[in-house]
């Protein structure tokens, strides 16, 4: 019995869904559960869902995909694993839609729709219906977000970005902010599309939407050739190994105005494109890194190489310069400021009065959560981040909390490899269970490309 349906559609209507990997079009946005009144989907979310089967079936997984695309010298090729995608709905099974979504339990790391709960997925359903709502569990926009993923390379690839641009907006968690980050940075690359980096970098207006590598911001400013501001210098501060922030803590509206003077005087213009500091020839001779663009786990070959900008000698000495000589300005300022008495010495208590208040309550429930991982390594995986981020939040009220971080890092590192063979072998048994909802066979030979595929 299918608890999705879409009404006043014919089956013959939508037989051109049925290509491979192909989105929907022309649909309504109207889902129905078969016990429930029907359930609108957000008109931004239109033609972005994937489906299984039923009349807006749009997906199979018969055979990868892949993309070539050709950056800084290199090809780059994105494929399809095979392997399912994660937030791929399959309309036979069953949901319940709660009252209160707030006392449905989080889903697991690295999520699938297919495997959540009945009350899960009514959640889900939920976030479908304003993926905007920031109260809803982040485990549920990330199922979503795998299927935008998916649209960068094989769908829509306009709309999902629109869609990830605005829900960067609203959702603060850092993996999310990190992960959209660099596949909007990096497929404006390798689409070699400037206009993509440019709403990006224009949608960021709150300083949680910062929480990717300074890296990755310096290779898409240079790359469309966008110029850095003062406030962008003072943010990536340490990057360029400048770690006398005192004045850019207590003063960093006075910094800031400083420096922007100071940038203008050296370069005619109150911003600095990186383009004036490297040329070509100084990035062939960068070290490269590989960086993950997808957190989609259906997405193969998911980083690729890049230069590490942040890693110039050359750049770093120009704008620690920046820094140093607009630090040695502020520091004159303020010394004659306070000799006419026009700053109030109480200031010298702001970075006490900033600190962070220890959350033991938050600490408590960490700690919770990784006892109960009951042998489930991957959510003990990213337990252990959760904690790493805690402790280092507070390191500078005491060390020993900085030691905590170390402590569960080390931790974490011990069980990778053991958690590697755990992730393969839920991939097996969550494969079979689809081919059993499905009704098709499980060969021995499709578990060997899942342990290869994982592998």
């Amino acid at each position: 019995m299918g608890l999705f349906d879409i009404f006043n559609k014919k089956e013959e209507e939508t037989s051109n869904l049925h290509g491979k990997n192909q989105p929907a079009q022309n649909h309504t946005n109207e889902i129905a559960n078969f016990k429930n009144p029907p359930i609108s989907i957000h008109e931004d979310l239109k033609n972005l869902i994937w489906f299984a089967d039923g009349p807006l079936k749009n997906y199979t997984n018969e055979n990868s995909e892949r993309n070539t695309f050709h950056y800084n010298g290199y090809n780059i090729t994105i494929q399809m694993t095979g392997q399912e995608e994660p937030s791929l709905i399959y309309t036979k099974q069953p949901i319940i839609l709660p009252s209160d979504i707030s006392k449905i339990e989080r889903p697991p790391y690295f999520p699938t729709y297919s495997g959540l709960t009945p009350e899960q997925k009514g959640v889900y359903i939920n976030l479908l219906q304003n993926p905007y709502n920031p109260n809803i569990d982040i485990g549920f926009v990330f199922i979503l977000y795998y299927g935008l993923e998916r649209h960068l390379l094989v769908g829509n690839y306009q709309k999902a970005l629109n869609v990830i641009i605005k829900l960067r907006d609203v959702h603060s968690n850092k993996s999310f902010q990190s992960y959209s980050a660099n596949a909007l940075v990096l497929i404006s690359m390798l689409k070699q599309k400037g206009e993509i980096a440019l709403d990006f970098v224009n949608s960021i207006d709150k300083s949680f939407e910062y929480a990717f590598s300074d890296n990755l911001f310096l290779l898409c400013y240079l790359s469309f050739n966008l110029p850095i501001s003062s406030k962008d210098i003072i943010r990536m501060a340490k990057t360029f190994e400048f770690s006398n922030v005192n004045y850019i803590k207590k003063y960093p509206e006075l910094f800031e105005k400083v420096m922007e003077n100071k940038i203008f005087d050296t370069y005619g213009q109150k911003k600095i494109l990186l383009s004036n500091i490297l040329n070509s020839e100084d990035l062939t001779k960068l070290p490269k890194q590989e960086l993950p663009i997808f957190a989609n786990t259906s997405i193969r070959d998911k980083s690729f190489p890049v230069p590490i900008i942040s890693s110039s000698i050359k750049l770093k000495k120009i704008l620690n310069e920046i820094l140093t000589s607009t630090h040695e300005i502020v520091k004159e300022k303020i010394t004659a400021m306070r000799k006419e008495g026009l700053i109030d010495k109480s200031i010298k208590q702001k970075n006490e009065k900033d600190l962070p208040k220890f959350d033991e309550k938050r600490e408590n429930e960490l700690l919770d959560s990784l006892n109960k991982t009951n042998g489930n390594l991957l959510q003990r995986h990213f337990t252990l981040i959760s904690l790493q981020d805690f402790y280092y939040h507070y390191r500078d009220l005491d060390q020993k909390y900085l030691d905590n971080c170390i402590k569960y890092c080390l931790l974490d590192i011990e069980s990778l490899a053991e958690m590697e063979n755990q992730y393969i072998n839920t991939e097996i048994a969550r494969a079979k269970e689809y081919a059993e909802i499905m009704e098709i066979p499980f060969s021995t030979q499709e578990e060997k490309k899942y342990v290869k595929l994982a592998s």
